[in-house]
C-alpha cells in the first residue's frame, strides 16, 4: 500500500485551493460588442455618474449592468446625469430585458432593435418622442415627466403597466392593444389631451386607471 507523505497531501490540497480560487475569480463573459455598447454609452456622456472602470473586461461589476448568458439583460442607469443614448449603441444590446433610465435628460431614444424589452423606465427626462411599436414584449412601460407629444402602444399586446403623465399630448393616445382589462396601471396626462382611444369594452376605464380631466375614452379617435 502507498502512503502519502504529508508534504505531498499538503502540496495537492494547496493546489486544489489555488484553482478553485481562480475559478471564483473568472471574470464573466459578456459578448464584446455588448461592452462597446456600454463604454459608447459611457463616452457620450463626459459628466456622467455612472462610475463605470471601463478598463475591466468583467462589466458585471459594473454598476447597474447585469450580465446573463454573455449578454447584457438589464441596465440600470437612472439619475446618472445622462443626456445622450446613442443609437448605435443600444442597437447592439438586443438582450436587454430591462432598461431603466430615468431621470436623465435625454431628447430622443430608439429601442427599436431592443424586442427583448419587458421593462422601460424613462421617466423624468426630455423626450418629445418615442417609437414603441417594434418592443411587442413590454409589460411595464414608464414615460411620465416628458415632453411627448404623441403616443401609440396598440402593437404592445403584453403591456399591463403604463404612465405617461406631465406630457404634452397634442389630442390623443392610442392605448387600443386588446389586453385593456389587464392594465392594472394607466395613467396618462396633458392639459391638451382630448381622447384615449381604448379597446371595446374599456370605454368607462378601470381601477388604476387615470386620465387628464378634459380627456376621454374612445374606441376611436379622430
Amino acid at each position: 500500500m502507498k502512503i502519502f507523505k504529508p508534504v505531498t497531501l499538503l502540496f495537492a490540497i494547496l493546489l486544489i485551493t489555488a484553482c478553485s480560487s481562480d475559478d471564483d475569480a473568472t471574470p464573466n463573459y459578456v459578448l464584446e460588442s455588448d461592452r462597446d455598447a456600454l463604454i459608447e454609452i459611457y463616452n457620450a456622456n463626459t459628466n456622467n455618474t455612472l462610475s463605470w472602470d471601463i478598463t475591466s473586461t468583467d462589466v458585471s461589476t459594473w454598476n447597474g449592468v447585469t450580465v446573463e448568458d454573455s449578454r447584457v439583460a438589464v441596465l440600470s442607469i437612472g439619475n446618472s446625469n445622462i443626456d445622450d443614448l446613442p443609437a448605435t449603441a443600444l442597437q447592439k444590446l438586443t438582450a436587454l430585458r430591462s432598461l431603466v433610465a430615468n431621470n436623465n435628460s435625454f431628447l430622443t431614444i430608439n429601442v427599436s432593435h431592443n424586442v427583448n424589452l419587458k421593462n422601460l423606465q424613462l421617466f423624468d427626462n426630455n423626450l418629445t418622442a418615442i417609437d414603441v411599436s417594434n418592443n411587442t414584449l413590454l409589460e411595464q412601460l414608464l414615460l411620465e415627466g416628458n415632453n411627448l407629444e404623441n403616443l401609440d402602444v396598440s402593437m404592445l399586446v403584453n403591456l399591463t403597466d403604463l404612465k405617461g403623465g406631465s406630457n404634452s399630448f397634442s389630442n390623443s393616445v392610442n392605448i387600443a392593444n386588446g389586453n385593456n382589462a389587464n392594465m392594472w396601471r394607466m395613467e396618462l396626462g396633458s392639459s391638451t389631451l382630448s381622447c384615449v382611444q381604448v379597446d371595446a369594452g374599456a370605454t368607462d376605464g378601470f381601477a388604476g386607471w387615470s386620465i387628464s380631466g378634459n380627456a376621454n375614452y374612445s374606441t376611436h379617435c379622430l
